[in-house]
Order: C-alpha cells, then sequence, then structure tokens
C-alpha cells in the first residue's frame, strides 16, 4: 500500500485494534477451505461457529537496509465466524487475531459484527459493521474506496465492512439498500513509530518518507514526530449511502449502481515545518486528519452457466481541506476507474475444473499534492498517489490439477502486468489437503520492473526487493 496509509494507521489501531502486523487470509479464502462466512445458510440451528487456525513461515530473498532483520517470520492467526439465530435477531460475527512472536507485533480485528432483524421476509435490518458487495470494481481491485481494508501485508489486503445502520430490501431480482453512520473506521496498515527522529514501522510493506529537504537550495535534515488527535475526534465523522441492484448476478443481465457521502477510508496527512535557521535541521509535525468524498459506482454484467463478464466504473471527488495557519495537508485528486472482468470455469479439464479470471483496470487522476493554508501547492509533497496499480492487467487460475493418496492437491496462480508502473507482480500458492480439515500451503510471490530508474515511487518499483516464499498449515473448523 502507499506509505502514507501506514502512518494513519496510528490512529486506526488505536480505534480498532492493538498494534498489528499480519498476513490473514479473507473469506473467500475460508469459504475454498471448508468454512462458511456468517453470510450463510439462514437455518434454524441454535448457533454456527467456523473457524481457523494458521502457522505459517515467511522468508524474504533480499534484506534492505534500513532493516535488515526484516527477512524472516513466523505467524500464529486464528479466525473466528459465528452465527446465532433467535426470534427477534440474528447475532453474527467474524474475527480474527495473530502473533509474529515478538513483543508488540499482534493484533486483533473485528472483520464484521452486527445484528439482524429476523423474519421480515425480503426486508431486513442490520446494525453494526458489515460488508457489502457496493462496486465489483472496489472488491476485485481491492482499492479501499468504497469500503475499508485491512492491509498490513500490502500483497493480502482484506476488505471490511462499514459501520453502521443499513436497510436493505433484497429479492432475487432486485435490491434496495440505504446506509447511515455516525462513526468512521478508517483502513489500516503496519504500525509507525517515531524512532531516531524518523518514522519507522516493523514492516517491508512500509517506506518512511524522505529525510532530506531542500531549503533555499541547501539539503537540510527532517526530524519527523507524530501528533495523533484525540480518537473521538477522527472517528467520530458519519456518512451516508445508497446502492441499488436491478437483476440476479448469479444469472442473466444485471445493474448495480451505488452512491454516497463517506469519508475518505485512508487518511490525510497534514505537517508543520519548523526550521532552526542555526543547524541545517527541519522539525516535522506529522498528524492524521479525516476528508470526506462524494463516490459513486455503476457495475453492468451478465452471467450465464459458468461464465460471467463484467465492465465497471467508479468515481470520487475528495472534499477539499485546507489547514491551520504554518501547516500543509494532502490534497487528494478525484479518481476515475474503469474495469472489465471476465470468469469463466472449464470442467473436465483432466478430470477436474479449473476457474479463471481475466481482468482489467484504467485509472485516471488519483494523485497527491501537498498544499499550504492558503491553497497553493507546498514545495514539498510526503506521498504522490492514492493507488497502487492505475492501468493492470491481470489473469488468475484456479483449480484441483492433481491428487495425491486420493487427496487434492489445489494451485493458484496469478499474474498482473502495470503499464504505467513497467512492472509485473506474480503469485503463486499450492495446497495440498491430507484430510478435510488439515491444509499444507506453500506459495511466493515476485515483483519486478522493466527499469528501476523510470517511476522510482511506483509501488512495484519501491517494493521489487520484496520477493518472498512461504510455508505452512493450515487448521479448519
Amino acid at each position: 500500500m502507499r506509505g502514507k496509509t501506514y502512518i494513519a494507521a496510528v490512529l486506526a489501531s488505536m480505534a480498532v485494534t492493538t498494534k498489528a502486523k499480519t498476513q490473514s487470509l479473507s473469506l473467500k479464502d475460508l469459504q475454498a477451505q471448508g468454512v462458511s462466512s456468517i453470510e450463510g445458510p439462514q437455518s434454524s440451528s441454535p448457533a454456527q461457529v467456523y473457524g481457523q487456525i494458521r502457522m505459517e513461515g515467511m522468508q524474504y530473498f533480499t534484506p534492505i537496509p534500513e532493516s535488515p532483520q526484516l527477512t524472516y517470520s513466523q505467524l500464529l492467526s486464528a479466525r473466528l465466524s459465528a452465527l446465532k439465530e433467535t426470534s427477534l435477531v440474528d447475532l453474527a460475527a467474524d474475527i480474527s487475531g495473530g502473533t509474529f512472536f515478538s513483543r508488540g507485533q499482534s493484533h486483533f480485528v473485528v472483520h464484521e459484527a452486527y445484528l439482524a432483524s429476523h423474519g421480515m421476509g425480503s426486508f431486513r435490518g442490520f446494525l453494526g459493521r458489515k460488508k457489502k458487495d457496493w462496486s465489483e470494481l472496489d472488491r476485485r481491485w481491492q482499492l479501499g474506496l468504497w469500503q475499508p481494508n485491512f492491509a498490513i501485508d500490502a500483497l493480502r489486503p482484506e476488505e471490511q465492512g462499514l459501520s453502521g445502520l443499513f436497510l436493505d430490501y433484497n429479492t432475487e431480482g432486485w435490491e434496495l439498500l440505504g446506509f447511515a453512520t455516525p462513526m468512521f473506521i478508517p483502513s489500516m496498515g503496519p504500525d509507525i513509530r517515531e524512532e531516531g527522529g524518523g518514522l519507522v514501522a516493523d514492516s517491508r510493506w512500509y517506506r518512511a518518507p524522505s529525510r532530506d529537504y531542500d531549503f533555499n537550495n541547501r539539503i537540510n535534515n527532517i526530524r519527523y514526530e507524530l501528533d495523533i488527535p484525540e480518537t473521538a475526534k477522527l472517528v467520530g465523522n458519519g456518512g451516508v449511502a445508497f446502492m441499488g441492484r436491478l437483476g440476479n448476478k448469479e444469472k442473466g443481465p444485471w445493474v448495480v449502481t451505488s452512491a454516497g457521502y463517506l469519508p475518505v477510508n485512508e487518511l490525510i496527512l497534514k505537517r508543520k515545518n519548523f526550521k532552526d535557521v542555526s543547524e541545517d535541521k527541519v522539525d516535522v509535525t506529522v498528524s492524521p486528519d479525516v476528508t470526506y468524498h462524494s463516490i459513486y459506482s455503476m457495475d453492468v454484467g451478465y452471467s450465464f452457466s459458468n461464465l460471467k463478464a463484467s465492465i465497471s466504473y467508479l468515481q470520487d471527488d475528495p472534499r477539499e481541506k485546507l489547514p491551520e495557519t504554518e501547516w500543509s495537508i494532502q490534497r487528494l485528486n478525484p479518481i476515475q476507474a474503469y474495469a472489465a472482468a471476465f470468469d469463466f470455469s472449464l470442467s473436465n479439464v483432466w478430470t477436474k475444473t479449473l476457474a479463471f479470471q481475466l481482468e482489467y483496470l484504467k485509472v485516471e487522476g488519483g494523485g497527491i499534492v501537498d498544499v499550504l493554508a492558503n491553497g497553493t501547492p507546498d514545495d514539498f509533497t510526503l506521498f504522490d498517489k492514492r493507488l497502487k496499480f492505475t492501468n493492470a492487467l491481470s489473469f488468475r487460475v484456479e483449480g484441483q490439477l492433481a491428487s495425491f493418496f486420493r487427496r487434492p492437491f489445489v494451485t493458484r496462480f496469478k499474474y498482473l502486468y502495470d503499464y504505467d508502473q513497467r512492472g509485473s507482480l506474480l503469485n503463486t500458492e499450492f495446497l495440498y489437503y491430507p484430510s478435510q480439515k488439515w491444509a499444507v500451503v506453500m506459495g511466493g510471490d515476485v515483483l519486478g520492473v522493466q527499469d528501476e530508474s523510470y517511476n522510482a515511487s511506483s509501488f512495484l518499483n519501491q517494493y521489487r526487493a520484496n520477493d518472498r516464499v512461504y510455508g505452512g498449515m493450515t487448521y479448519v473448523f
């Protein structure tokens, strides 16, 4: 993710979780391993509880000079999903936690937790934190514009639910959803702290802002300090959103359109500079803040048999927020994003079924410029991009290629190329299930660019040294 996400995570960790760093599985991954999400069948059973325990080791190939110790990690994590039905309401929760066996490197996250009305036919009310399919584009590309991301590992971001009141009238042929909230929980990244005058994190997915500052044609050293506002000031920001669906997304033509006025899930940063004329140093105070955006999206698709095709559009218009005198603040440029997706599956390939996914994303805008109190651009910008990918083609295949001792061996492969960055990302994963509840996992990620001197601040160029392999075991109950 962008570096600013991780500084903003200081606030998020205070509001939602303890100091965090993890590589968690999504609910989609849980379902692939036999675990239902809290959106599962609405039976009359007293309670439905599902869970997962995972042990994983991860090795990075290349040490990085600023954090040479961050080459190997071990993670023990657990996830629990539960649904309890009563005669009046349903209670649902999806939570996870984990540790890296080092001080301060643990997490506890509430992905979803809500009360739902019961026995009211097609109409249901939900109160709490809940995921909804606001935008195909936002969900597939994990942009985090509609719903916040839990992204302390940039290659494994997971969409989180919005928190508030949902009023949903949902039938097979159409749906109307209204949402309102008095509160805001932002996206999360690695925990950031002050150390030696810099901003650091125990994560290879964080890049500290530059400590060099050109002042009157002289290079000065920057000394950073964090100023975290009261949690209530940042969390106490509400919003509204609406969504409508026409058609059934499982068969035939369908259209989904969504609109909202919500806080931007990535906290913006403001800073105050103080120059000591007797020294070649600049003191910089960095503080997170909240701004709003109007967001609109539309998805049009057609589904039949083993094939699904869709085209999507998403735009946001961030509200400009000017800082106090002597401060500067990030101005977010609007985003216009276009995407197309094609999903299909093939049966009886080597007697197995393979699922394929082809996607394309094009983004216009999305830059960041630091501005002064009068609205003019500052001569220094902390971070200049809002998104990881802006002109990318992605191909993915997943399926059971073989069986060993009559147990399934599953392969997942994904390749992404971003034309704006002239770089690529390759993900591979192999899962073997010696029993229905146990899975052995091995995988790797490879990042690269064609020209390291081109677009140095791009995501793939910044993190090209983060090639890695991982392995472990998962137990599902």
